[in-house]
């Protein structure tokens, strides 16, 4: 059977068998009973008779043959035999939950080491040790019971767990949603590698995302098949990665047992390929949902208009985009001559400061004439969140939507910061009515601003590879 074959049965598995399955780890069910999960799901617990509503075997020797994924939660002085009997029942993907292995002495290396060699020689494909799993909203399999039922175009591998479960759950507040992820740990046999090449031949994939802190110890090719694979990748990557530290590399050792590379040969691969270079979490979620709503809207230049309702945040901005390598031209004379004809007071020159105005019609219009202009590269605006949702918010809202479009058919990216408030509740949902009209939130306009970055960095890759 392909790689593939089994990737497929990972994420939208026909059978699922649970392992060790225990009422104090009753989420491991709830993620897949909660998506509607229509396949057969197996519980093996030898002390408990039913968890969530569900019947419990005894033995996996119970358990019917070719189950398409099994998790296994045993101990790891129970994985070796654990493991044969899977293979015994001809069980084709397995997750190994458990923890305790390379990444925590070395009887946990050798642990690993036997349990690697037994894999190699079956017909089994396996990830983990050391991981949560497993989502994919539209395979209903999941093993976070709070994940969005909603299917995305966004995939995500990942050697951390909880790491993992916060990405997905920031993701989801933005709006954004999955198509498929894994957290895959100490990967002793399916590597990063084997899922970017799976999610980047995957029609239902659009946006990739990587968590990387090393190669496995026991796959010497690995690195040379992770470089292949990052050459051969066709859609957005975005790669964080862990370990770049003399005390990260140490911590990466201790979380997943991985063995870091040389930094040159990264600055290499940022150079030689499309992956993106994110380099914090924040960074991450921010550059994820910028490319999930800004898709064809890659900026050619990188400036932008910054628009603003304050003088002296504007210049405070202004000095971040500068430090950030982000132009903020002053637009053309010509066009700041037409832009004055519209307003009393504030500025024009770019920042907009454009006080007083935010819901005349001519509010749009004047942002038109500069975002128009070809040396811009987008826009960022600062929006408030107002005490009231009266009639003057909406036509406040009305004009925001009317810059998107604008925006829009200019093929430029559109970002808006929206900064924490006292009013929270009216901050969440003005929050909710911008991405439901597919415009991507930030909380500050730096974070907005790195986001801009990867943006245009993916239009400058485009034109090279």
């Amino acid at each position: 059977m392909s790689i593939n074959n089994h990737m497929d049965k990972l994420f939208y598995p026909r059978s699922i068998a649970i392992i060790e399955a225990a009422s104090k780890r009753e989420w491991q069910v709830l993620g897949i009973k909660n998506l509607n999960y229509q396949g057969n799901l197996y519980l093996v617990s030898k002390n408990e008779e039913e968890i969530a509503g569900i019947k419990c075997y005894q033995d996996i020797s119970d358990l019917p043959d070719k189950i398409d994924h099994a998790i296994i939660v045993v101990k790891r002085d129970r994985l070796r035999e654990t493991i044969l009997q899977c293979i015994e029942k001809k069980f084709y993907t397995l997750h190994i939950f458990t923890a305790g292995g390379a990444e925590f002495d070395e009887e946990g290396i050798k642990i690993e080491r036997e349990i690697y060699e037994i894999i190699k020689k079956s017909d089994m494909r396996v990830i983990g040790p050391n991981c949560m799993g497993i989502y994919s909203p539209e395979g209903k399999i999941s093993y976070g019971p709070e994940f969005s039922k909603k299917v995305g175009k966004v995939s995500f591998v990942s050697q951390s767990g909880d790491l993992t479960t916060q990405y997905i759950l920031r993701s989801n507040y933005n709006g954004v949603f999955f198509s498929k992820v894994a957290s895959i740990g100490n990967s002793i046999d399916l590597t990063i590698s084997d899922f970017i090449n799976y999610f980047n031949a995957d029609e239902k994939t659009e946006i990739i995302g990587v968590y990387f802190e090393g190669f496995p110890r026991f796959q010497e090719k690995e690195g040379l098949k992770f470089w292949n694979a990052l050459k051969n990748v066709k859609k957005p990557l975005l790669l964080l990665r862990g370990g770049i530290s003399h005390q990260g590399k140490r911590a990466a050792v201790s979380h997943t047992g991985t063995l870091a590379a040389n930094d040159r040969i990264w600055d290499a691969i940022y150079k030689q390929t499309r992956a993106l270079r994110v380099e914090t979490f924040e960074e991450l979620v921010d550059s994820t949902l910028a490319f999930n709503l800004c898709q064809n809207l890659y900026p050619k230049v990188k400036s932008i208009v910054l628009i603003t309702w304050s003088g002296g945040k504007a210049v405070i901005a202004t000095d971040q985009l500068v430090r950030l390598g982000i132009d903020v031209p002053e637009i053309a004379p010509s066009t700041q001559e037409k832009m004055k004809k519209l307003i009393s007071i504030g500025s024009v020159k770019n920042p907009l400061d454009l006080p007083w105005i935010v819901r005349r019609e001519k509010f749009p219009e004047i942002c038109k004439l500069a975002i128009k202009e070809d040396y811009i590269g987008g826009s960022i605006m600062e929006a408030g969140t107002w005490r009231n949702h009266d009639e003057r918010f909406f036509k406040y809202f009305e004009n925001i939507l009317k810059i998107y479009e604008i925006s829009k058919q200019l093929k430029k990216p559109f970002l808006i910061s929206l900064p924490p408030s006292q009013f929270y509740q009216n901050r969440e949902k003005f929050k909710k009515m911008l991405i439901e009209k597919n415009i991507p939130v930030f909380l500050n306009i730096k974070r907005a601003a790195k986001a801009f970055l990867n943006l245009f960095e993916y239009q400058r890759k485009l034109r090279l590879f």
